[in-house]
């Protein structure tokens, strides 16, 4: 779904809901690219009841952060910036208007499942924060569910080359997996992905490095 410049022209009270029906026409997997103005402190009472500057997209402008929040708040995931304009596109009463392009994914909802899997977050930042909460730290072994394994191991996703995959040596199935507590961080101890049992012993033909 692609839209520009149009978002702001909707009535404050109503955005919510339009950003939840954005949500829900997407199908699993879909992006969302908008580019609309925002600003960088809210709008005077003078501009907001200027019917010219509603017309031109100003009074409605969403400020910056709060553009970013709307989709995190409808379900979105992988929110970002994809561009925002260097110098204001026009400042009045000192607030400046600018164009922001934010992209914005849906998939993150369903049932947590564990299957034993892991990732390592490759960096460079020493610790990140996911839209769902899981806290990521560089170089660990974070246990996470199927369905966050496969949001941050998808080559066409917000997360791509972003993380290393650490499958388990003998494969859970789906319908034998049980839940997964998404509400705590864990690491994942290499005894879980490779087995309590596991015992191999084999030597490479030659140095690895």
């Amino acid at each position: 779904m692609i839209s520009n410049c149009v978002l702001n022209l909707v009535k404050p009270e109503d955005k919510a809901h339009l950003f939840g029906e954005i949500f829900r026409v997407l199908k699993r997997g879909g992006r969302a690219v908008i580019s609309d103005i925002v600003c960088d402190e809210p709008p005077t009472e003078k501009i907001l009841q200027d019917p010219d500057l509603w017309s031109g997209c100003i009074a409605g402008a969403f400020l910056e952060a709060q553009f970013l929040e709307m989709f995190e708040q409808a379900g979105f995931h992988g929110v970002e910036i994809l561009a925002r304009q260097a110098e204001p596109w026009q400042v009045i009463d000192g607030i400046e208007f600018r164009s922001m392009t934010l992209r914005a994914y849906k998939g993150k909802q369903g049932p947590c499942l564990d299957r034993n899997q892991a990732v390592v977050y490759k960096g460079p930042w020493k610790v990140v924060l996911d839209d769902d909460g899981h806290t990521l730290f560089r170089g660990e072994r974070m246990a996470v569910c199927d369905k966050t394994y496969k949001l941050y191991l998808d080559p066409h996703g917000p997360y791509a080359g972003q993380f290393l995959a650490i499958d388990p040596v003998s494969e859970v199935p789906l319908e034998e997996a049980p839940e997964f507590n998404c509400q705590e961080d864990q690491v994942r101890s290499p005894r879980v992905t490779k087995g309590e049992d596991y015992r191999e012993t084999w030597m490479g033909e030659s140095a690895c490095c």
